[in-house]
């Protein structure tokens, strides 16, 4: 942090100073409701909670989840889509969003490898009962062509209970946010214990740094425009047990077509993953969440056509102009 600061100048500093007088409200704000769950499970002995804590029984019919890197990196020469599943994102659904049995069939059978889970209560909107309902469909699916896909738990993380809680569910991974966690390496660790994947999300070359050294290999880039996700992946290990995130977010000037065409970049950049908007994937009909994930892990490339005209070419991959 101390090198951030004397390295930049005055409006970052300031910047940079209110993000973190953000972080710690957020932070304050969760560990309330930490608290206020914590004081549920002394109540109730039969708080699912209390049973994973001390027999490591998990939520009925969910069993163990996909593992995360495993689904994510099977990508076939190109890049994974990461869905998300937003309750207060607005939608071009008549109806609203889907409830999670819905969704999570649809998403799976769209491709997406992934659903992440938006918990908090005032940017995601999702409820307990919505993600354990998710994390239940996914292990029907296991019999199912294509198979199970990984649910995330999104949300600030301020207390291992959370983990524990998320790890009960069902869930693969979780996200951290590396201004929010105060000890970064012991949460992984934790993370670990209750076999999750901890997605950490960083968004400069510092911080991607201090999420390496303290264990993580799954690193979520955000806050950044398409040069700059390049630019700070190349900065980073190639390693190949390092997994790349693109969380991709909206333009001034918002269009379907710039996410898939920063996917496809990406993609040659060598991201193993990107993380759409919401608005990308779910802004006009629900039939167009199929176009719309197909288009964005496609093997087309921008040197041949544009977004536009692969999504209205119903021939799509396999000509070999698009390759």
């Amino acid at each position: 942090t101390n090198s951030l600061l004397t390295t930049s100048n005055t409006k970052t500093i300031k910047s940079y100073q209110l993000y973190m007088s953000a972080s710690n409200l957020i932070r304050k704000t969760k560990l309330k409701e930490v608290n206020e769950l914590k004081t549920n499970i002394s109540l109730d002995n039969n708080h699912l909670l209390n049973k994973f804590l001390s027999t490591g029984e998990k939520a009925l019919l969910v069993g163990e989840p996909i593992n995360f890197k495993d689904a994510i990196l099977n990508r076939y020469q190109t890049v994974s889509i990461m869905a998300e599943y937003n309750r207060k994102v607005k939608t071009g659904f008549i109806m609203g969003l889907p409830p999670p049995e819905i969704m999570g069939g649809l998403l799976r059978d769209a491709g997406a490898k992934a659903i992440v889970v938006s918990m908090e209560k005032k940017t995601g909107g999702t409820t307990i009962e919505e993600f354990y309902r998710l994390c239940r469909e996914q292990y029907s699916a296991r019999k199912f062509t294509p198979g199970p896909i990984s649910i995330v738990w999104n949300d600030y993380i301020v207390d291992d209970i959370q983990i524990a809680y998320a790890a009960a569910l069902g869930a693969a991974a979780i996200t951290l946010d590396i201004n929010i966690v105060e000890n970064l390496p012991e949460t992984i660790k934790t993370c670990y214990k209750y076999n999750l994947e901890p997605i950490v999300l960083i968004k400069n070359l510092e911080e991607a740094a201090a999420a390496i050294n303290a264990g993580a290999t799954v690193i979520c880039m955000r806050m950044l425009d398409e040069k700059g996700f390049i630019e700070l992946k190349n900065k980073l290990p190639s390693d190949p047990k390092f997994v790349y995130i693109a969380k991709l977010r909206n333009e001034l000037e918002f269009s379907i077509y710039t996410e898939i065409d920063t996917a496809w970049v990406l993609r040659d950049e060598g991201f193993h993953c990107v993380w759409p908007s919401p608005e990308a994937l779910y802004g006009t009909t629900i039939s167009d969440i199929y176009s719309n994930v197909i288009a964005m892990k496609a093997k087309a490339g921008r040197k041949f056509l544009s977004p536009r005209q692969f999504l209205m070419d119903r021939l799509k991959e396999g000509a070999q102009e698009y390759l």
